[in-house]
């Protein structure tokens, strides 16, 4: 029996790079991954199509073209013969690598971007552009509408203005999931919505609970609103974006307290988010959702919309 060439001698290193680098990027994408491994399998899958795509092209074309004159390493061999024709056989593996890159590189981030992103970017950044053109990290906003309206990149809620979560006594609306709740008699506790509409004045004229899931323009313009309000207090700091996030999601007078609680501790940096303040939470750390406490809430709000979640829209963001 014939031993295959790869079996024979120690494995050729470009094969241990891509193996290696695999599982590495695997690894990465896995332990960033904030929908518990459900991106870094779509990811999978798609690279999976890329591959078959490339094969099949290969097939058909030795199918096509199964003549004797047309056997690649033959004509590699001949080209090879002179400067001329070896030049002329590097442009052609050139040119393939260009044609494999063009099916990998869209193929890596194919079925991250949710579907939703597509149809709503160009209006969040216009939204953007208009009342915060000097936001400093922009594509920060589609991280957030992520973080907000994302079970699963493929939830029917993601990126959906319908987006709903509803119970007895809270309700969550759209891409922001801007909420009204009740007291256990029934009354009204606070609406968010009425507070926006009140503050914002004409920007969000019009929008009440009648219109809220019908109004995506709106939705996205109220996140907008908000972010750039809850950013301007701490503009100054060096991490002003992760403390802008943090008090979009648990308030900026709690973030302030949480930096005045860093800065009393020794080798505590009131001016950076991530491994300093981050670990002053004042919330509580009673179990809420899913065994989380508003601390890890919190916490996990910021990490995803500053450091995990924005990456997948960088390219869209861009090329609008």
């Amino acid at each position: 029996m014939k031993i295959p060439k790869f079996l024979l001698g120690a494995p050729r290193h470009r094969s241990l790079f891509l193996l290696g680098g695999a599982v590495l990027a695997t690894a990465i994408s896995l332990a960033c991954d904030p929908d518990g491994g459900l991106s870094t399998l779509l990811g999978g899958v798609a690279l999976i199509q890329a591959v078959w795509a490339v094969a099949a092209s290969h097939w058909a074309r030795k199918a096509l073209m199964d003549y004797p004159e047309a056997d690649m390493r033959r004509l590699f061999r001949r080209a090879g013969e002179d400067s001329t024709g070896a030049g002329l056989a590097l442009i052609a593996i050139a040119i393939v690598l260009v044609g494999l890159l063009m099916v990998f590189a869209p193929r890596a981030h194919a079925g991250e971007l949710p579907a939703g992103a597509v149809k709503y970017l160009p209006v969040l950044k216009a939204e953007q552009q208009r009342l915060w053109p000097d936001h400093p990290d922009p594509v920060l906003l589609a991280s957030l509408v992520e973080q907000e309206s994302c079970a699963s990149l493929k939830s029917r809620s993601c990126w959906n203005p319908a987006a709903r979560l509803k119970s007895a006594r809270e309700e969550g609306a759209g891409m922001g999931q801007i909420t009204r709740a009740w007291r256990a008699d029934g009354s009204l506790r606070f609406d968010s919505l009425a507070g926006l509409r009140a503050q914002y004045g004409a920007e969000l004229a019009g929008w009440t609970w009648d219109t809220a899931y019908s109004r995506p323009d709106l939705q996205l313009r109220a996140i907008v609103l908000m972010s750039r309000d809850a950013y301007r207090p701490f503009r100054t700091a060096p991490a002003a974006l992760a403390f802008g996030d943090a008090a979009y999601n648990g308030g900026a007078g709690c973030v302030q307290q949480e930096r005045r609680a860093c800065s009393l501790t020794a080798g505590c940096d009131a001016g950076q988010w991530f491994g300093h303040v981050d670990q002053h939470c004042l919330k509580s750390r009673q179990a809420l959702y899913g065994g989380r406490s508003a601390c890890d809430i919190n916490r996990d709000h910021a990490r995803n919309v500053i450091q995990v979640r924005p990456a997948k829209y960088m390219r869209a963001w861009a090329a609008l």
